[in-house]
């Protein structure tokens, strides 16, 4: 019997199980039938990272030169991002010949996939790249993760979204125990503080910790790690200052995982000042909310971005979402992506004038449907499901 050959490549051994995601795997490597450059986007913290290096594990067989893993997150000067292909591909500049062209010549008869990690702050010169190696090497795969796709027509975008929300009223522990969410927290606090187990005692303190978080495996990771100093329900009890509780990620990650504030500011810091602007005024919101909503906010003749483009720029960055359930387009922020919004509008001293302005506008609306409601009540009952939770908020200013 022949000795077994190992697989090349670069990529490194996972330390921990890896939990669901199964229709995400099968709908990314399905991509690669009909698309060379397949595109994983996300939010920060939804496991974009884990999920490419899954995927190339289970099928670097696959490739005759192997799986090879790029991380770029560190990587800011678009003049050092082929020299990273290259140091990650284990090569080294030739001669006289730059780094793009040592790697040109180097991929050209290759049959490989190439995992290009974390792109979003360089996005334009990775597409400039990935284009080129498309090009020139016929027999390339690329899997690259981001926060917001290149642009290219080449990619086939798979959106990789939150885990599914356990249901608040679920009691059937066989059915809760097949919740990715749950899972993945069960997982972490047993590795994290020893023996835990779903049970109907901590049934609803486990759902309710990951319908808080939005099923988000970062946040979920973060706060399981707490329980070895604290209890879930002590945890569940002050996810209200979730950005000082969720700081003890482990130290091997990236420095921008190791909080979840730090993993929002970094998309945070990547917007320009008009997408800043708009992104904090949303965390006003305490539900979903409309394009005519976030215009009633803004009052800014003078800027040169329309408030449209610029909520559907936040919503290609994953930091906004859009809500698929409701009768009319409308939008939401994941509960700690609000909570940081609201935080950030604090700080820029604006937050009173954008409440006023909020107060206002519902109280024209409210009034709207008073007098329009008995000719018109479909329309405003459909509108009242989806804004009922900022009524509430602005009622509640009131009280």
């Amino acid at each position: 019997m022949g000795k077994q050959v190992e697989p090349l490549g670069n990529l490194p051994a996972e330390t921990t199980n890896f939990i669901g995601r199964r229709h995400e795997l099968s709908e990314a490597w399905n991509s690669f039938l009909g698309h060379r450059l397949v595109f994983l986007v996300g939010p920060g913290g939804v496991g974009k990272t884990r999920l490419s290096l899954q995927l190339a594990a289970q099928r670097n067989r696959n490739f005759e030169d192997g799986a090879w893993f790029v991380e770029l997150a560190e990587v800011r000067d678009p003049a050092l991002l082929a020299g990273a292909v290259l140091a990650a591909l284990d090569l080294r500049e030739q001669g006289a010949a730059d780094a793009a062209t040592t790697l040109y010549g180097h991929l050209k008869d290759r049959r490989l996939l190439l995992v290009l990690n974390n792109c979003e702050h360089i996005i334009q010169p990775v597409a400039k790249l990935v284009s080129k190696l498309l090009k020139e090497s016929p027999g390339l795969r690329i899997l690259t993760t981001s926060r917001e796709p290149l642009g290219l027509v080449e990619e086939r975008v798979v959106p990789l979204p939150a885990f599914a929300l356990p249901g608040i009223d679920d009691t059937d522990l066989g059915r809760l125990r097949l919740n990715e969410a749950v899972q993945l927290f069960v997982e972490r606090v047993g590795a994290a503080s020893g023996r835990f187990g779903l049970t109907d005692d901590n049934r609803i303190v486990v759902v309710e910790i990951c319908r808080c978080l939005d099923g988000i495996p970062l946040t979920i990771e973060l706060a399981a790690v707490r329980t070895r100093v604290m209890t879930p329900e002590r945890i569940r009890s002050r996810l209200g200052q979730r950005f000082s509780l969720l700081t003890a990620g482990s130290p091997a990650v990236l420095p921008r995982h190791r909080t979840l504030e730090a993993a929002i500011a970094w998309s945070y810091d990547l917007l320009d000042g008009h997408e800043r602007r708009i992104l904090r005024q949303l965390g006003v919101f305490a539900g979903r909310f409309q394009i005519e909503d976030v215009e009633a906010l803004r009052r800014d003749p003078d800027s040169e971005a329309g408030t449209a483009d610029v909520l559907f720029s936040l919503l290609d960055k994953s930091l906004v979402v859009r809500d698929l359930t409701a009768a009319f387009p409308c939008y939401r922020l994941h509960e700690s992506m609000r909570e940081f919004a609201r935080l950030r509008l604090l700080e820029s001293g604006e937050a009173e004038t954008v409440s006023g302005r909020m107060t206002e506008h519902y109280a024209t609306k409210c009034g709207q449907f008073a007098a329009e409601g008995r000719y018109r009540l479909a329309d405003w009952l459909a509108w009242t499901e989806i804004e009922a939770d900022d009524v509430r908020a602005v009622l509640a200013e009131f009280r």
